[in-house]
């Protein structure tokens, strides 16, 4: 075991200790002794088949530098989009790496917004200063990402509390046989993007006994690192999650995910429940389940995608947001395919919605839904709408809706209960 103290680290916020972690981390990978140090602040181990960062004793906390200029600038990796990479943590092509422990790791990510003053949308009725206090900060110049694994194998994040992302809070690209449980992510209702758990082109993945509060998604399944590789293989379970946006998303514009079961997960107050994004072409969501679920959704007002649906799946084009020249042309017959939901009771602000184009959602079974539909005060600002971002469809929700299934969608439901709301198949 190694103590970071030992490296010329020094406890106080205004230290930096970058040099010091780094050089700790660089000394375990080039000595094969399991050396053992006291257990205090951030401890790194390695043997010949385990590279280890045991982090944090109880009470203890790693903060993030405040300093965009500070985080390392790594030129040979343009995400597909957020551009070059920044992170605070960086894990490129290194197998068998555990992050461990009971403290906390603080991004500082408030730091990097001027949070005196909140992004304010256009909408169909003016804002009070209640609705305003729940809009983003303005974008301006951060970390893109925070603790990033890239190309990775048998990567295990254990126990730990993350709080005030900047940006995507954990991030995994390409990565193999992932387990991440028991973690805390607290980020702030205010910033943008700063996704809880974002899982990009893996297989393999456990998500399991994670508490999650996140401005924007909670757990996001995606391709977006490479379109081309699928997102595999995933089981998420036991979770409970708030969001601003959506608290599970399944695809996103180009991607193609197989392989998910989601199960014993309570969503509390989020924007949007379970949210099912997909391209109109060259995408591909199959072979998901998802059962015994707790779903509450509460429109927040500001610039998040969503308007308070709790289980929601769109199949429509992604006309911007990002970068022409990415579609990577893969020939699917649909969009969404085979997925059974099971077991939901749903309260939400909006109605439920299944909304694809040209019978691209197939082989879609709900059963053992009940849904309660709650009044809404934030549900003007945008209207009685479903949030086809970041496509472009306007859809007016029917005033009496509370599952609006359209655009030929293929759809089985059994023992749906919407009480005096309707069930629309158009």
């Amino acid at each position: 075991m190694l103590n970071i103290r030992d490296f010329g680290a020094v406890d106080g916020s205004k230290t930096v200790n970058t040099k010091a972690v780094q050089a700790a981390v660089d000394a375990r990978r080039g000595d094969g002794r399991d050396r053992a140090r006291s257990r205090r602040r951030v401890h790194y181990r390695y043997n010949p088949s385990e590279w280890c960062i045991v982090a944090f004793g109880a009470g203890r906390c790693f903060k993030g530098l405040h300093e965009y200029r500070r985080l390392p600038r790594i030129a040979d990796f343009i995400h597909n989009e957020m551009g070059v990479l920044r992170a605070l943590l960086i894990n490129r092509d290194h197998d068998n790496v555990t992050i461990d422990g009971s403290g906390t790791i603080d991004l500082s990510g408030t730091s990097f917004y001027d949070t005196s003053v909140m992004n304010v949308p256009s909408s169909r009725v003016p804002f009070t200063k209640e609705q305003e206090a729940e809009c983003t900060y303005p974008i301006g110049t951060r970390p893109s990402q925070c603790i990033f694994f890239h190309n990775a194998k048998n990567v295990t994040v254990r126990g730990i509390k993350v709080i005030d992302a900047p940006c995507w809070t954990f991030s995994f690209n390409a990565c193999e046989n992932v387990k991440l449980l028991g973690l805390t992510i607290d980020t702030s209702l205010n910033v943008p993007n700063d996704d809880g758990i974002h899982i990009a082109s893996c297989k393999g993945v456990i998500i399991a006994n994670c508490h999650i509060l996140s401005g924007d998604d909670c757990i996001a399944l995606s391709g977006i690192t490479d379109w081309a590789k699928p997102c595999e293989d995933i089981v998420i379970t036991n979770c409970v999650l708030r969001s601003c946006s959506k608290a599970i998303v399944i695809g996103y514009s180009y991607s193609h995910i197989r392989n998910v079961i989601i199960t014993n997960c309570i969503i509390k107050e989020s924007n949007r429940g379970i949210c099912f994004m997909c391209n109109d072409t060259s995408a591909l969501v199959e072979n998901v389940r998802i059962s015994n679920m707790i779903v509450d959704t509460r429109v927040r007002a500001g610039n998040w995608w969503g308007n308070g649906e709790p289980i929601f799946m769109m199949a429509v084009k992604h006309d911007y947001h990002i970068p022409a020249g990415q579609d990577p042309h893969r020939e699917t017959d649909c969009a969404i395919r085979n997925v059974h939901i099971d077991g939901v009771t749903c309260m939400g602000e909006n109605a439920m919605g299944i909304y694809g184009v040209d019978g691209n959602i197939r082989e879609v079974e709900l059963r053992n839904i009940d849904f309660t539909r709650k009044p809404s005060k934030n549900l003007p600002l945008k209207g009685n709408v479903f949030d086809f971002a970041p496509g472009r469809v306007d859809f007016e929700v029917p005033e009496d809706c509370g599952l609006y299934i359209g655009g030929g969608a293929d759809v089985k439901l059994e023992n749906i209960n919407t009480r005096a709301w309707k069930i629309i198949h158009a």
